[in-house]
């Protein structure tokens, strides 16, 4: 029995021992909060897909991946649409927060006299957002570019994203959008601004 015991002692005091050194080994090559979040953040998948409609303009924005293209109604009576193709360009990203940089085309289609016009404008642009809430983040973004003798066209746009969960964002911020495009003898002025509020399913 007593032979027992001490075997039994012997293995505890050598198990608790153990237990410790690697316990302690674990408190020393602890990461850092911030880099543990930074991890978790580049090993978070991201839906690749989303489908976002304004409620208050006829407006449908697809995402696949870094491709955007928004579609905008600007005005029904004189057939004037805008559409922007958008590759956009991770520069940093790291909790919640990051910048990018993106390029792409956006077209200007009116009606003028019976005859459709159509002007397509390359851009640059730039995105900032920044998480202020677990769930919301903060974004302003911008894009244009003038075109010498084609005219001008800038697109600003600030608002909030909200996401109650991983497939569903809301959004909603104020839209700045300026054009002045000439096609041969046909010539198109136009701002729309407002505030605006919308859905985002992600897939």
């Amino acid at each position: 029995m007593k032979n027992f015991l001490k075997i039994f002692l012997l293995t505890l005091i050598i198990f608790n021992a153990s237990a410790e050194k690697i316990f302690a080994q674990g408190e020393e090559n602890e990461e850092p909060f911030y880099l543990k979040e930074a991890l978790a953040q580049l090993k978070k998948k991201e839906p690749s897909l989303s489908l976002e409609a304004r409620l208050n303009e006829n407006e449908i924005i697809f995402r696949y991946k870094r491709f955007f293209i928004d579609y905008n109604r600007v005005d029904s009576t004189k057939n004037l649409d805008y559409i922007k193709l958008n590759i956009n360009n991770e520069i940093i990203s790291m909790l919640g927060t990051g910048l990018e940089w993106s390029y792409g085309v956006t077209g200007i289609n009116w009606k003028d006299a019976d005859k459709n016009n159509f002007v397509p404008v390359p851009t640059l642009g730039i995105n900032f957002y920044i998480k202020i809430m677990p769930k919301t983040k903060f974004y302003t973004q911008f894009s244009g570019m003038p075109v010498g003798g084609f005219g001008r066209i800038y697109d600003a746009e600030t608002g909030l994203r909200y996401s109650p969960s991983k497939h569903f964002t809301i959004t909603g911020g104020y839209r700045h959008l300026s054009a002045k495009v000439h096609r041969n003898n046909s010539y198109n002025n136009f701002k729309n601004s407002g505030f605006f509020i919308g859905v985002r399913s992600d897939f």
